[in-house]
């Protein structure tokens, strides 16, 4: 039987890179403790049914995935948001926080931004794919959805952001 260490263990392993997508995910810090908080909750309700065969980041990042968009769907039948100034709709909708030790070179600032501003489906795909160092078919994977699609889909963002670093110049 595993045990809550084993799970400990493996969180403590990869506990930066989930904190990272998390955070690139979320485009707030604090919605991506809430997010780090549930996933590894639900890795823990769930450890019983882990395949041990298998990657436990992939494994992990399936549910931080997952965790992620019923939030979202959640808070989209919810009702709408009402923000009280196009200040405070900007500050909701920041994505990927400028961090001064990663984004040290203005080029690599825009192309953050650029990628804060992509749709959802393109942005996961990208922050798993180039934050996260998975290869095309290890997304599918995480995501539950063909290598074709991922495929697709980064091409598509790659083509929005060109065109937004187009734009800036």
């Amino acid at each position: 039987m595993k045990s809550k260490t084993d799970i400990s263990e493996h969180i403590e392993k990869c506990g930066e890179r989930l904190s990272r997508l998390c955070i690139n995910l979320c485009r707030d810090h604090h919605d991506a403790a809430d997010l780090f908080q549930d996933t590894c909750l639900r890795a823990l309700k769930y450890y019983k049914t882990y395949d041990a065969s298998q990657e436990f980041e992939k494994w992990i990042f399936r549910i931080c995935v997952n965790t992620y968009k019923s939030t979202l769907r959640r808070l989209y039948n919810s009702r709408p948001l009402l923000f009280g100034s196009n200040d405070e709709h900007d500050e909701f909708f920041e994505m990927i926080p400028d961090d001064d030790d990663t984004a040290t070179h203005e080029e690599y600032k825009e192309l953050l931004k650029a990628v804060k501003r992509l749709p959802e489906k393109y942005r996961v795909v990208v922050v798993l794919r180039y934050f996260n160092d998975y290869s095309e078919k290890e997304t599918a994977e995480i995501l539950g959805i063909p290598t074709g699609t991922v495929k697709s889909r980064l091409n598509a963002a790659k083509v929005l952001l060109r065109k937004e670093m187009e734009h800036e110049e």
